[in-house]
C-alpha cells in the first residue's frame, strides 16, 4: 500500500527525537476489503441504511443534513452493547451513550444563519423526516 510505504520511508528516529512522540503503528485495510473493518464497517452500513430509509431522495440543506445525522447518531449510540433482559429487576443494558454522557457540548445554534421565511416550512419537513427515522 502506498501510504504504508510512504510512512516506512520516514526517518522515525528523527521525528521522535524532534517532536517527542512515539511512532504510530498504522494498519490499513484495502478499499475493496470492507470485511477487514469489522465492527466499524457494520456501523457505517447501519448509518447508510437509516439514511436511505429516512431520506430517500430528499434534498437537504447542510444544517438539516447535520441535524438528521445527529438524530441517526443518537439512535446508533442508544443501541444496547450488553444482553437485554426482560426482567424489570435486572440492570439496564450498557449503551455507547452511557460512556458519552460526560462529553456533552454546550452552546447555542448560530441564530444569524437561520432564514426566518423558510424556517416554518423546513421545520415541518424536518419533523416529518424525524418521524420517518423513528418508524
Amino acid at each position: 500500500m502506498g501510504t504504508d510505504r510512504a510512512f516506512g520511508q520516514l526517518d522515525w528516529e528523527k521525528i521522535i527525537k524532534n517532536s517527542a512522540i512515539e511512532r504510530i503503528d498504522w494498519r490499513f485495510n484495502p478499499p475493496t476489503a470492507a470485511w477487514w473493518g469489522g465492527w466499524w464497517e457494520r456501523l457505517i452500513r447501519l448509518l447508510k441504511q437509516m439514511l436511505k430509509k429516512t431520506l430517500g431522495r430528499a434534498s437537504l440543506t447542510y444544517e438539516e443534513l447535520e441535524t438528521v445525522l445527529c438524530d441517526c447518531e443518537a439512535v446508533i449510540n442508544s443501541r444496547p452493547l450488553t444482553f437485554v433482559s426482560e426482567d424489570v429487576a435486572d440492570l439496564a443494558p450498557l449503551t455507547p451513550n452511557m460512556f458519552l454522557m460526560e462529553l456533552r457540548e454546550v452552546g447555542l445554534p448560530d441564530c444569524d444563519a437561520v432564514d426566518a421565511a423558510r424556517l416554518t416550512r423546513r421545520a415541518k419537513y424536518r419533523q416529518e423526516i424525524k418521524e420517518r427515522l423513528r418508524d
